[in-house]
C-alpha cells in the first residue's frame, strides 16, 4: 500500500479550491451579462427622495408637502408602469426583429444586444459611482447642479409661430 504524501492532498485541495472560484466568477460574469435593466428604486424610497429634493430646494412648508405628496406619488406610480411597458415593447421588437434574421444576421444582432447592455451597465456603474447615495438626478439621486431636479423650460413662442 502506498501512502499519499500530505503535500500532494494540499495541491489536489487548492487545485479543487482554484476550480470552484473560477467556475463561480465566470457564472457570475455570465449572469451579470445577461441581466435586464435595474429595477427602479421602490416607490416609497423615490417618492421620499423628489419630496426632499423640491422641500429643500424650495423651502416648502409643511402644508406644501403634504399636498404636494400625493402629486409625485400618482405620478411615480405611473412612471413605473409605464418603464415597466416600454421594456416590454423593447423586448417584443427585438424578439420580432431577430425572427426575420438569417442565423448568421442573428448572430450579430445577438451580439450587437450584448454590446448596448454591457454599455449600459458600465454607464450605471459609473453613474453610481458619481452618485452613490442615490442614483441618477432624475431618479430622484442627489442633482449635480442647483436646477437639475427641475424640468426644463418650456420652448419659447417664436420657435412655433414660423417667425
Amino acid at each position: 500500500m502506498r501512502m499519499t504524501k500530505p503535500w500532494q492532498i494540499w495541491l489536489v485541495l487548492i487545485a479543487i479550491f482554484a476550480t470552484g472560484v473560477a467556475g463561480g466568477w465566470l457564472v457570475a460574469a455570465h449572469v451579470e451579462r445577461h441581466r435586464g435593466p435595474p429595477p427602479p428604486p421602490p416607490p416609497e424610497v423615490w417618492i421620499a427622495r423628489q419630496l426632499e429634493h423640491v422641500a429643500n430646494e424650495l423651502q416648502l412648508t409643511t402644508e406644501q408637502q403634504e399636498r404636494i405628496k400625493p402629486v409625485v406619488s400618482t405620478n411615480i406610480a405611473e412612471l413605473i408602469k409605464l418603464r415597466r411597458q416600454a421594456i416590454d415593447v423593447l423586448e417584443q421588437m427585438e424578439k420580432q426583429i431577430a425572427a426575420e434574421l438569417t442565423p448568421e444576421q442573428r448572430g450579430k444582432y445577438e451580439k450587437i444586444l450584448q454590446e448596448r447592455r454591457e454599455a449600459r451597465h458600465r454607464e450605471r456603474e459609473m453613474r453610481d459611482a458619481r452618485h452613490p447615495g442615490g442614483g441618477h438626478p432624475d431618479m430622484g439621486g442627489p442633482p449635480q447642479g442647483p436646477d437639475d431636479h427641475l424640468p426644463p423650460p418650456p420652448p419659447s413662442p417664436e420657435k412655433f409661430s414660423g417667425t
